[in-house]
């Protein structure tokens, strides 16, 4: 799937919660292993997306 338009921050917000319920404390692995993958398919801006997603989670976390 290759991104077509501009993420907003509420998206990134509301795929770091399905995240964090599916996967609980992997969540952030999760989401840098989708931006891996996005990125080796060339779609940079999926990859963004799913790194916007782990700074999500580290922000709910206060990791970083």
């Amino acid at each position: 799937m290759h991104s077509t338009r501009p993420f907003e921050i509420a998206e990134c917000q509301q795929a770091a919660k399905g995240l964090k319920s599916s996967w609980q404390d992997m969540a952030g692995s999760e989401a840098l292993i989708r931006a891996l993958v996005a990125e080796r398919n060339g779609d940079s801006p999926l990859a963004l997306f799913w790194t916007e997603v782990h700074r999500a989670l580290c922000q709910e976390h206060k990791a970083f």
